[in-house]
């Protein structure tokens, strides 16, 4: 069984996080733009905060298909 401990809302970002039976500690974070998914063991708890503070990168890729853009555009 999963348990969602908190929702944190950062000014850059939004971390969901998660913590199931075996101690293990799931971290999902967000924005508008991307987002990531970590999973850390229990002993790894000052990695998964530190993980958690880190904002996403403001930077990235993307891949979009010209059907994709075509129906986007109208």
């Amino acid at each position: 069984m999963i348990v969602t401990k908190c929702i944190i809302t950062l000014a850059t970002h939004v971390a969901h996080i998660q913590v199931d039976i075996h101690g293990q500690i799931q971290v999902f974070k967000y924005t508008n733009h991307c987002c990531d998914f970590e999973v850390f063991t229990s002993k790894q708890q000052l990695d998964a905060s530190d993980y958690i503070i880190t904002p996403l990168p403001t930077s990235y890729y993307s891949v979009t298909f010209p059907e994709e853009q075509e129906r986007l555009l109208k």
